[in-house]
């Protein structure tokens, strides 16, 4: 079956964006032919192009979004949102097509602070609310109501390709092949806890006292984790190095790729870093402990325990053929787990299911 499929993102900096440009670059090859739309400079970097829409929970923007998804929608066979605020977006705006809305996180009072329940209230009612709803975890779907339109749909992500040898990363930090280097590839968000890797780096430093670790990445908290590495004495053996469009060739010049967040859905630099054969240190949040199981594909850990991420860190330090070999067989496992092709056939399907069960009636209509 062939069709045409709205794909709304809302105002996303992270894995949601990059989750849509996989499947928009990737599902013609089933038949159906995505159009994005997204807030301005959302995907901006990726290779698929935008229209301009203004998704947001914002009263003064909504007849506006309303406006646009409408246009577009009259076009196509389904609708896609990705993300709680373009679920609702879209719901709001009655578009007359089927709704499909995947869940990407849990909400957390950590995260959405005083606004956590109403956003809590509002993930409960989705899956009553719309034709289809995607959890990209076993994890998230446990968090939502039992409902029969739920469906669990891992991501995935192409083959990550580092476009620069290991030698020329460390060269341009200065640093030779011998350095222990830790890298984290993350938005710097409070979510993703780079405050906990840098005290946890402190805390290997005392044990192998060359150990440098390069965050890679900008986010609203970069000046104040950028204080935090200077109050714990770190000096040169952190370096912000901003987003980068290379994540992959920084993670494949690690000895140890860490990820210290204190909550995820199904978070892709996992998937990338387990893909690239990079030995990996992660909290068990999400649906991370799904891939990475402790030991044998990689090393996992509490989230919020700077002193266990910290002791694992230095366990794959000081035994780095140990730490190569757990990856490798983590690098095969994720090969099954994150192809694009299961991901884009598991979501086309979807959509011919929904379309060949169109109801004027149904709950996006």
């Amino acid at each position: 079956m062939s069709g045409r499929v709205l794909e709304v993102v809302g105002p996303s900096a992270g894995g949601i964006r990059r989750h849509v440009d996989v499947l928009a670059r990737h599902l013609p090859a089933t038949g159906w032919e995505p159009v994005v739309a997204a807030p301005a400079g959302v995907m901006d970097g990726l290779a698929t192009p935008a229209v301009a829409a203004p998704i947001a929970l914002d009263p003064r923007t909504a007849l506006a979004a309303r406006r646009v998804l409408r246009s577009l929608a009259r076009e196509v066979d389904v609708v896609h949102a990705h993300g709680l605020t373009a679920g609702w977006i879209a719901r709001a705006a009655r578009l007359g097509r089927p709704l499909v809305v995947t869940v990407h996180n849990v909400v957390l009072d950590e995260a959405a602070g005083r606004s956590a329940p109403i956003l809590r209230l509002l993930q409960r009612r989705l899956p009553g609310a719309v034709d289809r709803t995607i959890a990209v975890s076993d994890d998230i779907a446990r968090t939502l109501p039992a409902d029969p339109s739920i469906r669990v749909i891992i991501p995935a992500s192409d083959p990550p390709v580092a476009s620069r040898s290991r030698h020329e990363i460390r060269a341009e930090l200065g640093i030779d092949d011998a350095t222990p280097l830790v890298v984290a590839v993350a938005r710097l968000h409070p979510q993703k806890a780079i405050g906990d890797l840098l005290e946890a780096v402190a805390l290997v430093r005392a044990d192998q006292p060359r150990a440098r670790l390069v965050v890679v990445g900008d986010g609203p908290s970069r000046a104040a984790l950028e204080a935090t590495g200077r109050d714990l004495g770190l000096g040169d053996a952190v370096t912000f190095v901003g987003a980068q469009p290379d994540g992959p060739s920084w993670m494949a010049a690690a000895d140890v790729v860490a990820v210290s967040s204190i909550w995820e859905g199904s978070p892709l630099v996992v998937a990338e870093a387990l893909q690239l054969g990079a030995p990996l240190v992660a909290t068990d949040v999400g649906d991370v402990a799904e891939i990475v199981r402790d030991g044998e594909t990689g090393r996992l850990v509490a989230p919020s325990a700077p002193p266990q991420l910290a002791a694992a860190i230095a366990d794959q330090l000081r035994d780095r053929a140990g730490a190569r070999a757990m990856a490798e067989v983590g690098r095969a496992r994720a090969a099954e787990r994150y192809g694009v092709d299961r991901l884009v056939g598991d979501v086309a399907r979807t959509y011919e299911e929904l379309v060949a069960r169109r109801d004027p009636g149904s709950p996006a209509s």
